[in-house]
């Protein structure tokens, strides 16, 4: 502040100290129209004092104003945004003189307050102190203790279909015979139900930071509730905040507009921890409870600072349901018995059950995306699944806009599968990317999980890449491009899995007798290639002691259809070997198994088109995981008889 400044400040002070002395026994009802003409001027409202004014003398003059009204805004179909029965104020004329407006103690007797925002987005509460300078506003003084009885707030915006009722009191508690603040609100926000119960310390300690503020809040928003409790030290500044919560709801996403960031949709939670605010950093530590079938623990920091909101976090969870996290990417959770699902997703499953399509078709909002930057990190040793997947880690990288899931690795069937996810949600549509890396899967854990075949143990490895456009599942898929090359070497099949498909009749018979013969698998080869969402399946054939499985045709993941041909071909020549083709056609949701003479009409496949050069590659992969696996006594590969097989159908 300048010294010309503080000149003016001091001599209109030491004014304002000798009026008050000349006046000080006078009745000060002469001022109503001065002030209310002043306080319009300077607002450009309508002010009006319609009872006594009352001035008391001191270095802190005490201030009683008596049936007061402010005129609303001119939009406003509401005649006044104020309407006080009384207003007792004091002012420190010492901080005045220093240039600061400062109250040490305001009392609101019925206060009557409408806040309002116009359908196009104005605020009842700011207005101009000089029409000619639009952007300058009043400035809010420093108010040390505010005392408030029978208080009735009103805050409408029809905007956001919200409209609150609040009333507020300053209450005294009979035990200590200190002062609380309590305060009720119902209506309706954002289009549902709000209910708040707050209890919290006196109004008199808002800007002592020597003293913890006490804070007691209910808060019901449609099904969600919010309970907390616990201290800070400087609450309008949210400073030294310790806080004690837990919650509740349908869906995470609708905390959203309740936070002021958004939060993912998954299915019902309930969460509790313990919530601390030091600088720009929110921190919640000890988090625990579930999502959906999920229990969940860790902590998460919050940093307001930067230009974006910056998320950390470090979660794990003894037991992780896969299908609580499907939300995320438009996949409904399960609902079937002993399901956790909310009323909102179990209408969407029966809408999914009738759909004929299969994969999700909702677009994903990346553009939540674009609002954070975060470092996640989550982790689960077990997981309930259809497969056999357990030791789950993923860390989710998210740079403006840019999101990398890196690792993204399960322990599936005594192996694991290492993925590396990249969307990029700046463009449009999103591009995305994936990669992954199949190491030592036991295909005879997967079937024994689905109950099938149990007898069955290969190995199993392989590599895929894929490149999306899309913002749904649906649309990815449809412009998939890429391909995946997998080897499955060693295990068996019982033998009825694959007589009864029609290979030979007479083995078949005989197998329905002898449980105990099994089929030994050779070696299982998979190379499918996927170009503007069509997989080619040309490239699949299952090597066994007595046949081998070849396929030709299509999987349309744009139409969500199949076109394939499994071509059984028999080693040995019994009479009753009859060679069966089995055709696989139709939707996703309603596939056709077609045996019989008909399905080679569409084609025949032949090792000869069979690349051997990705097998020999996958082969020698396997081969090496053999070597490290040599101390649990696994099964040799036995993958070369395949090779030198389709090299000699190739010559």
């Amino acid at each position: 502040m300048n010294v010309v400044k503080w000149i003016g400040i001091s001599l209109l002070a030491a004014f304002f100290l000798f009026a008050l002395l000349l006046l000080s026994m006078k009745n000060w009802n002469w001022a109503r129209d001065t002030v209310s003409q002043k306080i319009s001027d300077m607002t450009g409202r309508n002010f009006a004092i319609n009872g006594n004014l009352i001035v008391d003398w001191s270095l802190t003059p005490h201030i009683r104003i008596e049936e007061i009204q402010f005129e609303n805004a001119d939009w406003s179909k509401q005649r006044n945004m104020l309407e006080l029965a009384a207003l007792d104020i004091r002012i420190d004329l010492i901080e005045l003189i220093k240039g600061r407006v400062l109250f040490p103690e305001i009392m609101l007797t019925k206060p009557h307050i409408i806040l309002q925002k116009s359908s196009k987005g104005e605020s009842n509460w700011e207005f101009q102190i000089d029409s000619s300078d639009p952007e300058n506003k009043t400035e809010i003084p420093v108010i040390e203790r505010l005392r408030i009885a029978q208080g009735r707030l009103v805050y409408q915006d029809p905007s956001t279909d919200t409209e609150i009722i609040t009333t507020i009191a300053t209450i005294r508690e009979h035990t200590h015979e200190e002062e609380l603040t309590e305060l009720h609100a119902e209506g309706i926000f954002n289009g549902q139900s709000l209910t708040i119960y707050l209890n919290a310390g006196p109004l008199v300690a808002l800007r002592e930071a020597e003293i913890p503020y006490p804070l007691t809040l209910a808060l019901q928003v449609g099904e969600t509730n919010i309970k907390v409790k616990g201290t800070l030290m400087q609450p309008l500044q949210l400073k030294d905040l310790h806080l004690q919560f837990a919650m509740q709801g349908p869906d995470p996403e609708q905390l959203s507009q309740i936070l002021g960031f958004p939060m993912p949709s998954l299915p019902p939670y309930r969460l509790g921890g313990n919530i601390s605010h030091h600088k720009d950093i929110w921190q919640i530590k000890n988090l625990s409870g579930r999502v959906g079938d999920s229990d969940l623990a860790g902590t998460i920091s919050i940093s307001t600072g930067a230009e974006k909101l910056f998320i950390k976090a470090d979660l794990t969870s003894k037991k992780i349901d896969l299908d609580d996290m499907g939300p995320l990417i438009g996949l409904t959770p399960d609902t079937g018995p002993g399901e956790t699902a909310s009323l909102a997703q179990q209408k969407k499953a029966k809408e999914e059950a009738i759909d004929p399509f299969v994969l999700p078709n909702d677009p994903i909002d990346f553009k939540k995306l674009q609002t954070i930057n975060a470092d996640l990190t989550f982790r689960s040793k077990h997981i309930k699944s259809k497969l056999p997947v357990d030791d789950l880690l993923v860390r989710v990288i998210i740079d403006n806009g840019h999101l990398i899931l890196a690792p993204l690795d399960f322990g599936v069937a005594t192996g694991n599968i290492r993925t590396r996810l990249e969307l990029d949600t700046r463009t449009q549509p999103v591009k995305s990317k994936i990669e992954t890396e199949i190491r030592h899967v036991q295909l005879g854990e997967i079937l024994r999980q689905l109950e099938i075949a149990d007898k069955s143990a290969g190995l199993i490895g392989g590599q895929s890449v894929f490149w999306f456009e899309g913002n749904a599942i649906a649309e990815m898929l449809a412009s998939a491009d890429g391909g995946l090359l997998m080897i499955m070497t060693g295990g068996q099949l019982d033998d009825l899995l694959v007589e009864l498909a029609g290979l030979d009749i007479g083995e078949a018979l005989v197998t329905l007798f002898d449980k105990d013969n099994d089929a030994q698998i050779n070696c299982a080869y998979v190379d499918l290639p996927v170009a503007g969402g069509v997989m080619n399946m040309d490239n699949f054939v299952v090597d066994t002691q007595d046949t081998v499985f070849l396929s030709k045709g299509i999987i349309d993941l744009n139409k969500e259809k199949f076109d394939l041909i499994i071509d059984p071909q028999p080693k040995d020549l019994s009479i009753f070997s009859a060679r069966a083709p089995l055709h696989i056609e139709g939707t996703f949701k309603k596939p056709t198994f077609t045996p019989g003479a008909s399905a080679i009409l569409r084609g025949v496949a032949s090792l000869a088109l069979l690349p051997s050069a990705p097998i020999v590659s996958l082969y020698a992969f396997l081969q090496e995981e053999q070597e490290e696996k040599k101390a649990d006594n696994q099964e040799n590969i036995r993958c070369s008889g395949l090779v030198n097989a389709i090299n000699e159908a190739r010559s």
